[in-house]
């Protein structure tokens, strides 16, 4: 009984956490230009599901509190899969062959943290991504990578983010040679 009542008390919490947080509709499209022609990739890709190591009750969690005073800000998908989701775009618009199956390359990624700052009356969001490329089932490329984006609001931050994660990953070259 008291299990149970513990656990009521918990979910209540939780979800009056969640409730009071802001819903943003981040609904990110990739809309930079990166340069990385993946069409000569020697295989094909498969961007697995990724990971959430944030360890929060809802993953749809963009940041907990809002740097400007609020209760937080919560997205319309969990934010993994949303940072999935973005790199998707950032190597489709490289022309990179995805799959579902049957891979050659296959891409893991964690998201291990994203933090805010209110900087000169703007929000920077930083978002820490590990992310890691494999091949035959062995790992041949692993990094750490930091999106870092400024905005007026938390949706054009972390927007921002997002494109910078793309820019980076295209933009290092012991990624790209591994693929090639």
């Amino acid at each position: 009984m008291i299990v149970r009542s513990l656990s009521f008390a918990v979910a209540a919490l939780l979800s009056t956490v969640a409730m009071s947080a802001e819903q943003i509709n981040v609904n990110y499209q990739y809309d930079g230009n990166h340069r990385a022609e993946l069409s000569r990739m020697r295989g094909t890709l498969r961007v697995a599901e990724f990971t959430d190591s944030r360890e929060l009750a809802d993953g749809r969690l963009i940041v907990d509190s809002d740097p400007q005073g609020g209760d937080g800000y919560l997205a319309e998908m969990e934010m993994a899969a949303l940072v999935r989701a973005a790199l998707i775009q950032g190597f489709e618009h490289g022309n990179a062959r995805l799959v579902e199956s049957g891979e050659d390359f296959s891409m893991e990624g964690s998201l291990n943290s994203i933090e805010s700052e209110v900087i000169e009356s703007e929000i920077r969001l930083t978002m820490r991504v590990n992310l890691q490329l494999n091949r035959g089932g062995r790992s041949i490329w692993q990094t750490n990578l930091f999106g870092r984006g400024s905005a007026e609001d938390i949706g054009g931050a972390t927007h921002a983010a997002l494109t910078r994660l793309i820019r980076e990953l295209m933009n290092d070259d012991y990624f790209l040679i591994e693929l090639q």
